[in-house]
């Protein structure tokens, strides 16, 4: 029988609940999807922001940023509405962050000074409305019900809806950047339009969310007012949390090198930008797929050894990832001026007869993954083309024989690169409904042991690790560029280029092994967690 509509603290939720809850989900990635992508790349390569100046800014705004989140958790323990304790902020904030959004997104013409105090503010607003509405959405997870396979479920579909608006955006944006900016993908008006067009959606999913939702999960016994410093206490005594706060403060230095390196792995090393959407979309539909999963497999495997293992197959991959070489052929060019000369050996190896023929096409982009190729009118073995900044150009030969080689298809390299990408993101696409999965059922622990109740502390004080992780990641992303001696819009090389490789490859996977080894300490098994949860159910009573 459904439970839905009762105040069970261990009711079943109904398919509509749970899909308007991960619909919130997809409108927070709206936003997450392109900062964790294409922020540090849109800051140096179109505001124009040197890599050194732009890491500390990162870092000093992420790092306030991150102080909020405990801040806002003891003001959102505090609330009292009609509508919850955390719905309303929902709507409260969606306003505000489409705003701030839009202006990060923003590139008015100002001195090196004046792009630094314009990134400075901009960012840190977006990510203070990102706090006020983040931060409670997180913690309605804890309080729509208590049945632990229900929150395994609910955060399987939340983080599928997460992962599929990511996919939008991580695909999606370079073509719409390049869309608004008239052809130009590095156009300043390209990518303020790609993010308000974000931003609105991102609001409307949040309404969605408010009207769907209903919470249910109350403290236990009546519990007096406490200061927000005793929940901080109480917290930082509690062992499985301390692990959690660890893991995520790991992984999302792992999480963040992987996303924010790309744009620059893709430029630079194998040197085809026109494939980052691809990469970064199929990117995101692995980790869809390993969170569709992660539901079925924790009703089989307790979490804290499935994440392990997962977390292991991802370390491994990560490395294996590091050898793959530099594609020896491109198979196509991305044309970076309004006129140029294209010669048929640059595209194509192998030894030219007299006797071959040749086609040249140009690829028109309909969506990320589908494209058309236009023939073009000139047919000799070199080529001379004016107005085609921003196309995508390949060429395909027929020999004598009746053989025919097209430049255009990947490499081997390439696609080993995409392989390895997928099985990666599979793997840890389980990580994120899993962890949020247990960062509730820690607020359930903390209940349990100390007779207070704190969920938005608890889930504030993991963002504000996430949040540090995140920070480290993008921080050492920009640290070791400027170290390496990166130059913006200039093709890379020796130790500049090897960093933007490791970066994505070999350092992620070190981390991803690191996460793992601090899950060796978590001590709350889904045993455990079933009895604390029948013994709340009776205090209740």
């Amino acid at each position: 029988m459904s439970n839905n509509n009762a105040n069970d603290r261990l009711a079943k939720l109904s398919w509509r609940e749970r899909i308007g809850y991960g619909l919130g989900d997809a409108g927070f990635n709206f936003y997450w999807a392109i900062i964790g992508s294409y922020l540090v790349f849109f800051y140096t390569d179109v505001f124009g922001i040197p890599a050194a100046a732009a890491a500390t800014m990162v870092l000093v705004t992420k790092v306030i940023d991150a102080i909020t989140d405990p801040i806002m958790g003891g003001i959102a323990d505090r609330t009292n509405t009609r509508w919850g304790k955390f719905r309303p902020y929902l709507i409260w904030g969606a306003l505000p962050m489409m705003g701030a959004g839009i202006l990060t997104m923003s590139t008015p013409d100002l001195d090196e000074g004046g792009k630094l105090l314009w990134a400075y503010g901009s960012y840190a607003l977006l990510m203070l409305c990102y706090t006020v509405l983040n931060m409670p959405y997180n913690s309605l997870s804890a309080v729509l019900t208590g049945n632990i396979q229900e929150r395994n479920s609910l955060n399987s579909i939340r983080f599928f809806f997460a992962y599929l608006s990511s996919i939008l955006v991580g695909a999606a944006t370079p073509e719409l950047a390049e869309y608004f900016g008239d052809g130009d993908r590095y156009s300043a008006k390209g990518w303020q339009m790609t993010m308000t067009i974000y931003a609105v959606i991102a609001s409307c999913l949040f309404v969605v969310t408010f009207f769907t939702t209903k919470e249910r999960v109350k403290p236990s016994i009546t519990q007096e007012k406490t200061n927000p410093l005793q929940d901080l206490k109480d917290l930082f005594t509690c062992r499985p949390w301390l692990m959690l706060f660890i893991v995520a403060l790991v992984f999302m230095v792992t999480m963040t090198l992987r996303s924010s390196s790309s744009p620059y792995y893709f430029r630079y090393f194998v040197e085809r930008p026109d494939l980052l959407g691809t990469y970064l979309g199929l990117q995101m539909a692995g980790l869809m797929v390993g969170a569709m999963f992660a539901s079925t497999a924790t009703r089989y495997f307790d979490k804290r050894k499935l994440m392990m293992l997962l977390m292991c197959i991802v370390a491994s991959l990560s490395i294996a990832f590091t050898f793959i070489s530099k594609p020896e052929h491109l198979g196509v060019v991305e044309v970076a001026t309004d006129e140029v000369q294209l010669d048929v050996k640059n595209l194509l190896s192998g030894e030219h007869q007299e006797s071959d023929s040749y086609q040249w096409f140009h690829h028109e982009k309909i969506f990320w993954i589908i494209k058309e190729q236009v023939p073009l009118d000139q047919t000799d073995a070199a080529i001379h083309l004016t107005e085609a900044k921003g196309q995508v150009i390949s060429v395909i030969r027929t020999r004598a024989d009746g053989s025919i080689q097209d430049s255009s298809e990947l490499p081997n390299a390439i696609i080993w690169m995409f392989a390895l990408n997928i099985l990666i993101s599979f793997a840890l696409g389980f990580k994120a409904p899993i962890t949020w999965s247990m960062y509730a059922d820690v607020a359930d622990f903390n209940e349990w042991k100390n007779g207070r109740r704190a969920t938005g502390m608890t889930f504030a004080a993991t963002t504000f690790s996430q949040k540090l992780g995140s920070a480290g990641g993008s921080f050492l992303m920009l640290s070791v560029l400027a170290v390496m001696g990166y130059q913006a819009g200039k093709m890379q090389d020796g130790a500049s280029l090897d960093s933007i490789v490791y970066m994505q490859t070999l350092v992620p996977g070190c981390f991803a092994f690191l996460t793992a080894l601090a899950l060796v300490f978590y001590n709350l098994t889904d045993k455990k967690l079933e009895e604390i949860q029948q013994e709340l159910k009776q205090r209740e009573g």
